[in-house]
């Protein structure tokens, strides 16, 4: 390109444009002179380049060629922010120490972070896997992932070392490494079970994978259960075991006992005695005899009651009730005594809370009504049909109708507040009759809406701590509801019906659910407290955007740039340097 220069010809405060040639080539700058001691001086330089490299910056300034080619989005905030956890409790590292070392591939420890990170964000068949890869951040940090193994085969082929007992091995040390860095308290503990229906077909055998009493309502599938230990701070899971689905919750507590048992001894706690919190649907004689073990292995416990364990607290009135103490059990009435229960004698506290009382009340209104109306239609059905001379179909039988009644009043407390009659007249017609009872419903508000009931082992703690710790329940309870989302953190689709395979994908949904609450327990230190939700929905906004435009000489020339980063995203991507992390594309 043809370039005018302005010759240097020396005077006040002029700037120009000179050209110096170097080995046959010409360089240009722009200089200042002035004078110095009389004489005309050059006072500065700058470097502008050779004669093309000026052209198309010039082009740039006056907006040719500055139309991009493409732009790329790629997920950042949540996955870095996981990844970075992951990286801060050596999860990677841990887990390469109880796997054989591949040769060639990828790391058993780099498949199972990335299963961990995207079941936690956008939970995928391992078909979409590599997809949805891609598209992260992430492809920069794992440098030897690809289609091949991040594909379903590669995957499950990579897998085959974690089998039952290098997972416990694994998550022993995850364990011990988390309680540690983050100081987790250990004194209290929370325990529960949960199962999740699959589409594993019921011809495939399985060990895990059985029919059984969904806690979904889905009786017409195979299901898999979970039991899980969380520490109340931030439900941080601790403890996790795949059991078969057709195992109730009593028999499934008392094999994990031990276990429970064995994994607090490997945290270093010396002979401090946990207290580990649990449902009524856990309770049986040995269970309780199990826990409690002996001085130098045994929990202290704090668990539930049903109510048909305890008849004599229906006659309790609430006048014999006391108000405790702080704010959050400012709505809550107490009744403490001791009972023989279970071989033991034990503290139990029976509790009252109107709000609960008001809730319960209102969803028995629902089913009562719901109830009511599919009652009158099965017995308008039935005197529809015996009203004809000939009626058509087959006829109901006595039995059948039985199973529907029985079936329409299943749902909590309506078998007790309907009385339901059905017979067989001489001609073989089937009746039935149906009336509420008004005598159970107030029965009802009166000696079970609104109460709950406690039992513990601790006769030295105050009744507003033993409230309070079998409370923190929901702590489990919400750790269940999230891995049962769809959004995110989600057990489901599992789309895998060998035994190991079922072991290996509780294993990452687990490690999804733990670098999630770790990166909440962060945040809140921060000064942030918000839900995993909204947590995971705020940092999935933040990608990065990269704007590739036409070469400029012989240098590339793109952009940078991120969505969203505002508030505690960007607080917390600034504090620990993520924006390191982001693609050179």
């Amino acid at each position: 390109m043809l370039l005018y220069v302005l010759p240097y010809c020396g005077g006040d405060d002029m700037a120009s444009i000179i050209k110096k040639m170097k080995k046959g080539h010409a360089y240009y700058y722009l200089v200042e002179s002035a004078r110095v001691n009389g004489k005309p001086r050059i006072v500065k330089q700058r470097y502008l380049g050779t004669a093309d490299s000026i052209g198309a910056a010039l082009d740039a300034a006056s907006g040719d060629n500055l139309q991009p080619l493409f732009s790329k989005i790629i997920d950042f905030g949540a996955v870095a922010a996981l990844y970075d956890i992951s990286e801060k409790i050596g999860l990677r590292s841990i887990i390469k120490k109880h796997v054989d070392k591949r040769e060639q591939g990828l790391p058993v420890s780099d498949s199972i972070v990335l299963a961990a990170i995207n079941r936690a964000v956008m939970p995928t068949s391992k078909k979409n896997f590599y997809t949805w890869f891609e598209k992260t951040v992430l492809i920069d940090l794992f440098s030897q992932a690809n289609n091949k193994n991040l594909s379903s085969q590669g995957f499950w082929n990579n897998m085959k070392q974690l089998d039952q007992t290098r997972i416990e091995l694994i998550e022993d040390q995850i364990t011990r490494t988390v309680i540690k860095k983050y100081d987790i308290a250990t004194d209290c503990l929370l325990f529960d079970n949960t199962n999740f229906f699959t589409y594993i077909d019921t011809a495939t055998p399985t060990k895990l994978a059985k029919r059984g009493k969904s806690k979904e309502k889905r009786s017409d599938l195979k299901i898999v259960g979970l039991s899980m230990m969380v520490s109340p701070d931030h439900s941080i899971p601790l403890f996790h075991e795949v059991y078969p689905g057709n195992t109730n919750d009593a028999k499934q507590f008392a094999t994990v006992v031990d276990k429970l048992k064995l994994r607090f001894s490997k945290l270093g706690k010396g002979g401090c005695r946990v207290t580990l919190v649990f449902d009524k649907g856990n309770n049986s004689e040995k269970n309780i005899e199990d826990v409690i073990g002996d001085e130098a292995r045994g929990f202290d416990f704090v668990g539930g009651l049903k109510f048909n364990q305890c008849p004599e607290f229906n006659s309790i009135v609430l006048e014999n009730f006391s108000q405790l103490e702080g704010e959050r059990l400012k709505k809550t009435i107490a009744y403490r005594t001791t009972k023989y229960i279970y071989g033991k004698e034990l503290t139990v506290v029976l509790t009252y809370n109107h709000a609960l009382y008001d809730a319960q009340l209102d969803g028995v209104n629902v089913n009562m009504g719901k109830c009511a109306e599919e009652l009158k239609n099965l017995e308008r059905k039935l005197l529809d049909r015996n009203s004809k001379k000939s009626p058509k179909g087959k006829p109901p039988t006595l039995d059948g109708v039985k199973k529907s009644v029985s079936n329409i009043l299943s749902v909590e407390h309506m078998k007790e507040l309907f009385d339901c009659r059905v017979w067989k007249e001489p001609d073989g017609r089937i009746n039935m009759c149906s009336a509420f009872n008004d005598a159970a419903f107030e029965k009802l508000k009166t000696e079970r809406l609104g109460r709950s009931i406690i039992f513990t082992s601790h006769d030295n703690w105050t009744t507003e701590r033993i409230v309070s710790a079998y409370r923190s329940q929901y702590h489990v309870e919400d750790a269940f509801k999230r891995m049962k989302d769809s959004k995110y953190l989600s057990f489901r689709p599992m789309h895998h019906f060998t035994d190991t395979n079922i072991r290996v994908h509780a294993f990452y949904c687990f490690l999804a659910l733990l670098l999630t609450s770790l990166l909440n327990k962060e945040l809140e230190k921060m000064g942030h407290k918000i839900s995993i939700r909204r947590m995971l929905d705020e940092f999935q906004n933040v990608r990065q955007v990269i704007t590739v435009f036409p070469p400029q000489g012989n240098k590339k020339h793109q952009v940078s740039s991120f969505t969203c980063m505002e508030g505690f995203t960007k607080e917390y991507i600034d504090r620990v340097g993520l924006i390191n992390l982001a693609v050179n594309f």
